[in-house]
């Protein structure tokens, strides 16, 4: 009884090595091969266009960066509107900023044509002649006409 328990586990033992060894020295004949000399050499890895950052404040620097980061506005202030995309666009882009006052009454909408390659800035802003009124806003700023994401601000 002792030698067939030893055999049914050598058999087991030699199946357990054969059937990979069988598996694996399968012919090479059926690899697929793709000839890439005619492609190029790759662009670098690009990415969908997307709004990464929305910040309202004071002033800008050289580079369309805020200069005094604020969503708290005196009523004679110029507000800007910094927007920091990421990707790429194959085909010009449309970036829109929509400013609201607080009973969703339109302010100014205004449009720019973007084809950023990467990491970009760009600034909308408005200003006015004579006092704003007090109370809460809201700059909206569109992708393609798709909402990418708002900031409220308030004006004292």
């Amino acid at each position: 009884m002792q030698i067939f328990k030893i055999a049914t586990a050598v058999r087991a033992l030699s199946l357990a090595i054969v059937i990979p060894a069988v598996a694996c020295s399968k012919k090479a004949d059926d690899a697929v091969v793709v000839d890439t000399s005619a492609m190029g050499t790759p662009a670098a890895t690009e990415t969908a266009l997307r709004v990464a950052e929305i910040k309202t404040g004071e002033g800008l620097n050289a580079d369309k960066t805020l200069r005094d980061d604020t969503d708290d506005f005196g009523v004679r202030d110029t507000i800007y509107v910094a927007v920091r995309t990421e990707g790429a666009a194959a085909t010009p882009a449309q970036l829109t900023a929509k400013w609201t006052y607080q009973d969703g009454q339109t302010v100014e909408e205004s449009s720019q044509s973007i084809s950023p390659t990467g990491t970009t800035n760009h600034e909308f802003h408005i200003q006015k002649a004579t006092a704003w009124p007090a109370g809460n806003y809201k700059v909206e700023i569109m992708l393609n006409g798709v909402s990418a994401g708002s900031k409220d601000f308030e004006i004292k």
